[in-house]
């Protein structure tokens, strides 16, 4: 059987691998012992779901595997570092020393910072799997970078300046409030993915579904109805069981362009400052998701357009990064477009996370059937 399959064109931070191109990704998926609820949200503990937890016994399930990318991001190390193809066993040392290790790390947070994630695998790998105990050396006749001079600070735009420009260079809040459905033909950027058709369908104001299809039949479906998140694919191996980040990449997604939750549903939203992008400035927004993401939206200085999302979700373990760039706005039926998004993230299940796509087709305002958002019957209890 071909190990090629579909990745979700979303912003899965941590988890494209869990939903099939990473193999190792797609054995723990397997280990789980019954079907997720249809909600899309698993809030069993960990224990009840997957085999042989020994740390995370009361976790949600779907924080596991968030858990386990923020350790191998942090050591840059592979599933197979500590697992073997059957992922209950312990045969292998180091997953003995990873529990440990957790174990320590919990609590110290615990005894000396309140519980808070201050201390993370992080703190001392930094992407090494036996962290380095020496302070670096120095060559002879260097040392440290001088601190960069501090910018003279500019006047900031509101709020309400930055977000009302956005929508104007869209195409206008009747324009987008005009496009009530969607639906593109996606493929991806990488070498090997230009086969690969993702088909994405959306219906304002919330509803998103994603149907990814790749070697030999296998078909992966994902998709978001308003109220609940649901996944499957075509081979019954992978069956709702959706972790945190795929559900909130999926909520994003459902967003008829991005950032439009932005100003009606999140909190603490300010304007940050001014970042570059590549050779761009813009002005940062930022602010907390209704899903308890930290947010800042970059927004082109000049010509008022998205540039770049970074979005970082609490796991146990510590906040977990993922940026999208936005490239290649064109406009269609009167509102402007990316079609062209890359996505970047940490090390995980062995790949740089470095995702892309473009967009083939689009078409606005068609009818979709009643009912194409919702989960199949076989993925609910």
């Amino acid at each position: 059987m071909s190990t090629t399959r579909p990745v979700l064109s979303t912003l899965v931070w941590t988890v494209a691998a869990a939903l099939s191109t990473a193999q190792a990704g797609r054995s723990l998926q397997s280990t789980a012992q019954s079907p997720a609820g249809g909600n899309g949200q698993e809030t069993r503990p960990a224990q009840t779901v997957y085999k042989n937890i020994q740390v995370f016994k009361d976790l949600p399930a779907e924080e596991l595997v968030p858990a386990m990318n923020f350790i191998a991001g942090s050591l840059g190390v592979d599933c197979d570092y500590c697992h073997e193809q059957n992922f209950e066993a312990d045969k292998l040392a180091a997953k003995g020393k990873a529990r440990e290790m957790i174990r320590m790390v919990r609590r110290l947070n615990e005894e000396d910072f309140h519980a808070n994630a201050e201390i993370t695998c992080v703190t001392c790998h930094r992407g090494q799997a036996i962290p380095s105990g020496l302070p670096a050396l120095w060559p002879p006749g260097s040392g440290p970078a001088a601190a960069p001079a501090k910018p003279t600070a500019d006047a900031l735009p509101s709020v309400g300046q930055v977000l009302d420009r956005y929508v104007q260079e869209l195409g206008g809040q009747a324009a987008l409030d005009g496009v009530k459905s969607r639906v593109m033909k996606t493929t991806g950027l990488r070498s090997g993915d230009s086969k690969q058709i993702t088909e994405i369908y959306q219906q304002a104001p919330d509803k998103v579904l994603h149907i990814a299809r790749g070697d030999g039949g296998y078909t992966t479906w994902a998709g978001f109805n308003g109220r609940e998140t649901w996944g499957h694919d075509s081979e019954k191996s992978y069956w709702g069981l959706l972790d945190s980040g795929q559900r909130l990449s999926l909520i994003q997604e459902s967003e008829p362009y991005p950032g439009s939750r932005l100003r009606q549903r999140y909190t603490h939203v300010a304007v940050l400052g001014k970042e570059k992008v590549g050779d761009r400035e813009a002005y940062v927004v930022g602010g907390t998701s209704p899903e308890g993401a930290r947010e800042s939206f970059f927004f082109d200085k000049q010509t008022g357009l998205l540039l770049r999302r970074r979005t970082e979700q609490s796991t146990v373990l510590g906040w977990v990064p993922v940026q999208v760039d936005f490239e290649d706005y064109r406009e269609v039926d009167g509102v402007k477009l990316p079609f062209v998004t890359r996505w970047s993230s940490f090390r995980s299940f062995g790949l740089g996370y470095h995702e892309g796509r473009q967009i083939l087709e689009v078409h606005q305002n068609v009818p979709i059937e009643g009912g194409k958002f919702d989960p199949p019957a076989s993925t609910t209890r």
